[in-house]
């Protein structure tokens, strides 16, 4: 069996670092998108178990790539990372078709801790 992808989509580059070093413990193969275009690419070319986003980005923002992706009906957990976690905010996410969210700044155990419950809610879906 394959390991589960986890597509991480930040435009800032240390961010998308300090995610991927959190999942160093996690069994998952790590891909990276720089902002909303990169990540439908990377979804198009193989749909990731998991997608961290960002929602603060140029171009195609977090929450429209989620109302993007809502149509799509693809078999993926969605975990919105962002510093703007104002309860509005958060339940937009949500709505849009989000399955967590997670703020920054985060400790390393939270994001492997979310990626962990989200995997297994993809891998019980399947």
């Amino acid at each position: 069996m394959s390991m589960p992808d986890v597509l991480i989509v930040d435009d800032d580059r240390l961010l998308r670092a300090m995610l991927k070093d959190a999942l160093a413990d996690v069994p998952c193969a790590v891909r990276e998108a720089d902002s909303g275009d990169a990540a439908l690419a990377a979804i198009d070319q193989k749909v990731p178990a998991v997608l961290l986003l960002d929602l603060v980005m140029p171009g195609k923002s977090g929450l429209d790539l989620l109302k993007t992706l809502q149509g799509r009906k693809l078999a993926m957990r969605v975990v919105v990372v962002s510093s703007l976690d104002t309860e509005s905010l958060v339940q937009q996410a949500l709505k849009d078709g989000a399955h967590g969210f997670l703020s920054k700044p985060f400790h390393p155990l939270d994001v492997q801790n979310v990626v962990r419950a989200a995997l297994e809610a993809a891998e019980s879906q399947a």
